[in-house]
């Protein structure tokens, strides 16, 4: 169990809150509106202000810039290359001018850092996250060196007797002097070489905002450092945290800085500003997509995609793993999730997987480090002490896209030659990888969770949807591409629907509450085309002249199922949450059919055609007739199995930190 240092609370009246209007992007930033407490406008901020105007100086500098990761085809590869008798090194470009350092980008950094005097409660909210999860990219280890190098830099300032912000002033124009400095990493860089290495630099502050932001979506918003009267509610420090973090990376953006620090951002930034996007907009939003792109730019340009082993410390080379992976495997849902070609493919991926250690296990010195690994499974890497708590989630994050991968390459490629073939192929493959898990990476639907945390359980329960998602999008993909409905659809359907309904009642069992982002991602997404199919099925057969066997589709268990899984679409996702409106839509439309299949009326005569769309089309009475609905298209997606008009809510559940 990890040990944290202590923290006090900061009241709520002393903090600054920049609202977030839609984006955080460039031309924007500088309309953020600031709202604090007048600071006394002292002589020492006036003649800051005039300096920082009047030095001319300090307007243009020098930067060291690389063009980053440069492969085989590349402009350079062959002074690079050993065997043509060239190798020079590396080549980089040096010493080339930024954009201009001016008044307005230092009084914007100023407003960012201004906010660091509320830095014990940030850290008091970071830790509370980590005693619910401690994640398996960063880790407390990287997380409290954040924080301790954020911490000694702004009260390092103390002493020269300022108020916030002419402090946060004078802070902001030497972070824009020293943020450039080269960032230079060996295989024989230690920890704390690296944690020099770290301190004064924007990207570490946009870091730790961007962690602040992180614990949000953890830490429950009725927690006692939210609710205090003096506090900062959640909701406003997931926004505020989300502007900031996104202010310091287009500070090194603009600067062209991209390091392991900047990546660790960049990786971690979609989730709690995706948290801000619920609040926004009900409808799909572009900007998560467009944030993938950042996301993909940056791994492979610093060469994460690349086995850095060679040339880093053991402990960068295993971080840098686990963001490759982190990456890969967001790339992987935010495709699935809009039906779009991935932009991060594994073929063009030389790394290992991550090793199944603890952090601690990562950071220790050689020797017991070198112990652990050696009490590592020989011949499957899994740590053989039946413990979730060290690195499972990072390998088994890369088992599952790595699966996803070819799930897409499937499903989205019009290429139809072999269809059946290839899809009982990957089907195999699934069953295969998810048998070869070891006993304790199995969810148990009955199991009462002892031994292991209630968050751990919920992991286990996300794994298992996993794998059974990838059948579900299997079989669809070749039911749609054959105008077929194949039975494993439907009871792949039915096993997705069956374990969330476990699920639900474990967490109601456990005293908890079903609610917040990850229970709308998983209750929407798969449970709600799965619903759609159920429901589709169940309208078919009840119109069939022919029953069906009670084995093959138990119409009593799935009436019960889709009863309680209408009842918690309506119940459990608040109106404030992102597909509020989707779930509203869906369970009003799973309750019509289950009205009509359980109805004592004459039914329309027998329907031969196999999909929710024949059932429809020749239907005279509509089925959605006396429904209060306003969007029709909306409800046949969902029962289509087609998500489309889901919201981005989702990407707050996606959390590796």
């Amino acid at each position: 169990m990890d040990s944290y240092p202590p923290v006090s609370r900061v009241g709520h009246q002393s903090y600054g809150v920049i609202t977030l209007a839609r984006d955080v992007d460039a031309a924007s930033a500088a309309a953020f509106v600031v709202r604090r407490p007048a600071y006394r406008q002292s002589d020492q901020l006036g003649s800051a202000s005039k300096s920082l105007n009047n030095d001319e100086t300090w307007t243009r500098k020098k930067v060291s810039v690389s063009a980053g990761f440069l492969g085989q085809t590349s402009y350079s590869d062959v002074f690079t290359d050993a065997t043509s008798g060239l190798s020079t090194g590396r080549l980089h470009v040096v010493d080339q001018d930024t954009i201009p350092v001016d008044s307005r980008r230092i009084n914007l950094g100023a407003q960012v850092l201004a906010l660091l005097e509320n830095l014990p409660f940030y850290r008091e909210v970071i830790t509370a996250r980590f005693k619910v999860w401690k994640g398996w990219t960063i880790g407390w280890k990287v997380t409290d060196m954040v924080l301790t190098v954020v911490e000694e830099m702004w009260n390092s300032y103390e002493k020269e007797e300022m108020d916030t912000m002419p402090r946060a002033v004078l802070m902001s124009r030497r972070l824009f002097e020293t943020h450039t400095r080269s960032f230079d990493i060996t295989s024989s860089t230690t920890w704390e070489e690296f944690q020099i290495t770290a301190s004064g630099r924007w990207e570490t502050i946009g870091l730790l905002f961007t962690l602040v932001g992180v614990a949000t979506d953890l830490v429950s918003h009725d927690h006692p450092l939210f609710t205090d009267p003096d506090a900062m509610d959640a909701s406003t420090l997931a926004n505020t945290a989300s502007a900031v973090g996104d202010i310091c990376l287009q500070f090194c953006d603009n600067s062209g800085i991209i390091n392991d620090i900047s990546t660790a951002k960049v990786v971690s930034s979609p989730y709690p500003s995706h948290t801000v996007m619920i609040c926004l907009t009900l409808l799909p939003d572009f900007r998560p997509w467009r944030k993938l792109g950042e996301l993909s730019t940056t791994v492979f340009a610093l060469g994460l995609h690349q086995d850095s082993s060679s040339n880093a410390p053991f402990f960068l080379a295993e971080l840098r793993r686990r963001t490759m992976v982190a990456a890969f495997t967001v790339d992987k849902v935010l495709a699935t999730f809009l039906g779009r070609p991935p932009l991060i493919s594994w073929r063009f991926c030389n790394i290992s997987m991550p090793l199944d250690l603890s952090m601690e296990e990562v950071f220790a010195e050689p020797a017991v480090r070198d112990a652990a690994i050696a009490q590592l499974d020989a011949n499957t890497g899994w740590n053989q002490e039946g413990t979730l708590k060290k690195g499972p989630w990072a390998r088994t994050a890369l088992i599952t896209s790595v699966l996803r991968e070819k799930v897409l390459d499937l499903s989205l490629s019009w290429q139809t030659d072999n269809l059946s073939e290839r899809v009982e192929e990957l089907a195999q493959e699934s069953r295969r990888l998810r048998n070869a898990l070891p006993e304790f990476l199995r969810w148990k639907p009955d199991g009462d969770g002892v031994g292991i945390s209630r968050i751990e359980d919920a992991f286990l329960f996300e794994l298992d949807l996993e794998f059974l998602h990838n059948d579900f999008l299997l079989y669809r993909t070749l039911g749609q591409r054959t105008q077929t409905k194949p039975q494993e659809i439907i009871e792949t359907s039915r096993e997705i629907l069956k374990a969330l309904i476990l699920m639900v009642s474990k967490i109601i069992r456990w005293g908890q509450s079903v609610s917040g982002a990850g229970w709308v991602f998983q209750l929407c997404l798969p449970g709600l085309p799965c619903a759609g199919v159920l429901s589709a099925e169940l309208l078919r057969q009840s119109r069939s002249p022919i029953p069906a066997s009670s084995s093959s589709f138990p119409r009593s268990e799935i009436i019960q199922n889709l009863t309680l899984y209408a009842s918690y679409l309506d119940t459990m996702i608040r109106p404030d949450e992102g597909n509020y409106r989707l779930a509203q839509q869906g369970q009003k439309a799973i309750r019509h059919v289950l009205d009509q299949v359980l109805s004592a009326e004459q039914l329309p005569p027998a329907i031969d055609g196999n999909d929710w769309s024949d059932i429809v089309a020749r239907n005279d009475d509509n089925i959605f007739d006396g429904m209060n609905v306003d969007d029709n298209g909306l409800l046949f997606s969902l029962v289509d199995g087609s998500m489309q008009q889901m919201s981005d809510s989702w990407l707050t559940w996606v959390n590796f930190t």
